[in-house]
């Protein structure tokens, strides 16, 4: 007996209801805002003489408790000196 060949039945076509369908875009992450205790911020002084910009960077880096002694408030990481013109001295401090 010879073997008949056997179609399979036909599949209903989807409707096309007019739907767009879109795959949903992952956004790459960001990296994370430092603290703020984390950033390196500067802090510039200018005087007419040289000593008198680094004792007011001085003044605003420490501060005096109750018994004179000096309490450091920021972190000094480096000092410069530049022209701060007409003479002036700028002194320049980075902290954090």
């Amino acid at each position: 007996m010879a073997k008949a060949k056997v179609t399979p039945a036909p599949q209903p076509a989807k409707e096309d209801d007019g739907t767009i369908t879109r795959e949903e875009v992952k956004a790459p992450k960001a990296p994370a805002t430092p603290k703020a205790s984390d950033v390196e911020k500067t802090k510039s002084f200018t005087a007419a003489f040289k000593g008198d910009a680094h004792v007011a960077a001085d003044n605003w880096l420490t501060e005096r408790d109750e018994e004179g002694a000096a309490v450091s408030l920021r972190e000094e990481l480096r000092r410069e000196e530049s022209d701060g013109g007409g003479g002036a001295v700028t002194v320049t401090v980075t902290y954090k």
